[in-house]
């Protein structure tokens, strides 16, 4: 059986009429179901009419259907065109009689046609809703995302457990208070101030609304910093209650001394404010000194001088001041000394040669060679270098080529050692004798070297006559660690009932530096020792009368801590630290050799002549400019006019001034003139800041690459500093984890409401 007639067969015994109405019915049913799944799309609802309803097809617009448009008003084939339906497909495919369907065969084709229309019209708004709906979920995504990274902060962060309580560790609390406290000590918001426009320095004139009092403290971070700050604090304090550090004599002898330094320093700043200030001076003084270097003044009256006079004799009274006032303290005090403690038995001729004889290995000595080098940098410096040689080798003096090419303009003066290194340079200077000069050597920056053999001295041992004050020395620390060990018990000095030992005055002696020891090795030298010591012990017992403020006292504490952290330090970081490598250091040299340049540098002489304050003498000192100008192009030595007529204080040294300068450190108005002048050349006159200036350059050094052996001293301090800065950070970060130490954000906000 064909599909045709599949679909001919009747499907049951029902009449037409029974078989339309169920038809119609399961019809009317789906079209509930898509009506309440259009409703909750809210996708608008379509009328049509009823199968065997008229159609008119010649009223049929282009559809562009509205809500409760009447869908048959479409004529079949605009539906059909719109829609792309195949009426043949549709009417089972029986071509069409005519132009048009019979009623039912058009019933038929409006029927699927709506059919197919309603279901693409669905689907279109489904996904034009679900399009909507799409990007509406998007943008709420995103505000949950970015509402979520804000607020997750404080959904996740600590609950305070308590409402003033801004931190904590090891299961102690710090408070709001405790901070506030500690804020105020350390004077946060005060060095924070700096300067006000309005009341400069002066904080306290400032207004809580003006744009100077906005702290960074007062912000979250701020505040969090200093939680931080003194939660540290705290757990260094606890950190050497626990390792026993307070209890170590060499910690309390340190501290106590670290402390009286800064008790001492602060009572001599008191005296300072108090007794010798430029107001102290009276005003008789200050005219008698006024009348006795007028001269020096140049014209300038007292009341232009008079601050400067002041100033002048508050450091002459300074000077005087304390060796008087120590003089009255010793006057009360009660002071006994005994010097012959310090006596130390000096070691004789026999004992010197002795210890030299046994060891006589610590007095050998490598050889060393005395060189002149001849360093030439430039791209084609080895070719260079062959001429330079061509040059002496054919007559020239090695100074004068050196003054042509080496990179200072003259040749370098070095020391070497024979260290056994296979090097390039130890190779040829031990081969030579004084007075040879080297074949061109290539070092590793590309430059290229000649060098000219001064001197050279073999390895071999030193005489006794070169080190006999060093042995002597020796023997005398020697001596002095045996006798006074012997008497450490007996007073050398006593301040009214505290007695000073000479075990007290040993301890301090070996605490100095090796220089310092060095330099107080007489009996001369030690007594001038005590007698700092002496007025050290007085002054801290006069200012024990003077009781501290919070402030001082918070200082002091400051200062303890300080000090433990230093120990802790040194027992956590600096024990730790090992010195960079050379290979690090070379790396760090390749890596960044572009800030191993040394700029161009100027070496200056200078005639200057002054117009006055407020230019009151500017004609006269131009007057006296353009003589010195003038005897200068007319060739008289420079050095010559500079004594003559400079008055700046390089005169005496006919205008020479010391050192180097850079061309970045000039002012805009000397640094362009200067820039305009060779190698001995002499400007004009340059009018400059209430002076008249006649500069000549002596010398110029052209911006060079510094070599790795110039810069290796200095890439070794900074690795050491990064590696220190690394280990202190990580041994504080340590510190704050094992506390388990915890900010309260929440506080700290509610603290910055009030």
């Amino acid at each position: 059986m064909s599909d045709r007639d599949k679909r001919d067969e009747p499907v049951s015994d029902c009449t037409p009429e029974e078989i339309k109405e169920t038809s119609d019915n399961n019809q009317e049913e789906a079209g509930s179901v898509i009506n309440d799944l259009k409703q909750v799309l809210s996708i608008p609802t379509f009328k049509r009419k009823k199968r065997h309803e008229s159609v008119n097809p010649e009223s049929a617009e282009a559809y562009a259907c509205t809500p409760d448009e009447d869908v048959n008003s479409l004529s079949v084939s605009q539906l059909s065109k719109d829609n792309n339906v195949d009426l043949t497909v549709i009417s089972d495919g029986q071509q069409p009689s005519g132009t048009e369907q019979s009623l039912d065969s058009a019933d038929i084709v409006t029927e699927k046609a709506y059919d197919i229309f309603e279901s693409e019209l669905l689907d279109e708004c489904i996904t034009k809703k679900n399009g909507y709906k799409f990007i509406f979920l998007c943008v709420a995504a995103l505000l949950l995302v970015i509402g979520g990274i804000f607020l997750w902060p404080y959904l996740t962060e600590p609950k305070p457990p308590g409402e003033n309580v801004v931190g904590s560790y090891n299961g102690k609390y710090i408070t709001t208070e405790e901070l506030q406290k500690f804020i105020v000590v350390e004077q946060t918001k005060e060095q924070e101030h700096i300067y006000c426009e309005t009341h400069g320095y002066d904080h306290a004139k400032c207004e809580p609304t003006e744009e100077c009092e906005a702290h960074p403290i007062d912000s979250l971070e701020g505040y969090r910093q200093m939680v931080t700050r003194l939660a540290v604090e705290q757990m260094i304090q606890d950190w050497a209650a626990e390792q026993g550090v307070n209890q170590r004599e060499d910690v309390q002898h340190g501290l106590e001394d670290f402390l009286n330094d800064a008790n001492v320093s602060q009572f001599i700043d008191q005296l300072h404010e108090e007794q010798i200030t430029p107001d102290s001076i009276p005003s008789l003084e200050v005219q008698q000194y006024y009348n006795d270097n007028k001269e020096s003044y140049n014209g300038k009256s007292l009341s232009e001088v008079e601050d400067e006079i002041r100033q002048i004799l508050v450091s002459q009274k300074d000077a005087e001041f304390f060796p008087k006032f120590i003089e009255e303290l010793k006057q009360t005090a009660g002071l006994q000394v005994n010097f012959d403690l310090l006596k130390i038995t000096e070691p004789t001729d026999e004992e010197i040669t002795s210890f030299y004889k046994q060891n006589s290995s610590e007095y050998q000595t490598t050889g060393k060679a005395e060189i002149l080098e001849i360093k030439i940098i430039s791209a084609d410096a080895q070719s260079k270098a062959r001429d330079v040689i061509r040059k002496i080798r054919s007559g020239e003096s090695f100074d004068s080529v050196a003054a042509t090419y080496s990179q200072d303009k003259k040749a370098i003066k070095r020391t070497i050692e024979k260290d056994g290194n296979d090097d390039k340079l130890q190779s040829v200077i031990w081969r030579m004798q004084p007075g040879d000069i080297s074949e061109p050597i290539d070092n590793s920056d590309g430059s290229s070297s000649i060098f000219k053999l001064v001197s050279i001295s073999k390895a071999g041992t030193q005489p006794l006559s070169a080190v006999k004050s060093d042995i002597r020395l020796k023997l005398l620390q020697k001596n002095m660690e045996r006798e006074y060990m012997l008497r450490k018990d007996e007073a050398l000095f006593s301040v009214h009932s505290k007695r000073y030992t000479l075990g007290d005055f040993y301890r301090e002696f070996t605490e100095l530096s090796p220089e310092y020891q060095a330099e107080f090795s007489t009996l001369n030298e030690k007594k001038q020792l005590v007698e700092q010591l002496i007025a050290k012990e007085l002054l801290l017992e006069e200012n024990d009368d003077n009781s501290l403020d919070e402030k001082e006292q918070h200082s002091f504490e400051e200062l303890k801590i300080q000090y433990l952290s230093q120990i802790l330090h040194q027992e956590e970081v600096d024990a730790k630290l090992k010195e960079p490598t050379e290979e690090e250091m070379r790396q760090f040299y390749e890596q960044n050799k572009d800030i191993f340049y040394i700029p161009e540098s100027l070496r200056l002489s200078l005639i200057w002549v002054d117009q006055g304050q407020n230019g009151e003498k500017s004609e006269q000192a131009r007057k006296k400019a353009e003589e010195a100008s003038a005897r200068l192009n007319s060739g008289v030595d420079f050095a010559e006019v500079a004594r003559k007529y400079s008055e700046d204080g390089s005169s005496a040294s006919g205008g020479e001034i010391e050192g180097d300068y850079y061309k970045d450190e000039l002012p805009n108005e000397l640094a362009t003139e200067v820039a305009r002048l060779k190698t001995g050349e002499v400007s004009g006159i340059i009018d400059y800041q209430s002076g008249y200036y006649i500069i000549k350059v002596r010398e110029r050094t052209k911006e060079r690459q510094q070599p790795y052996e110039e810069a290796a001293e200095g890439i070794k301090e900074h690795l050491n500093e990064q590696k220190h800065d690394k280990l202190q950070a990580d041994m504080e970060k340590i510190l704050l984890e094992k506390a388990n130490f915890t900010i309260y954000n929440k506080t700290l906000r509610q603290l910055l409401k009030s």
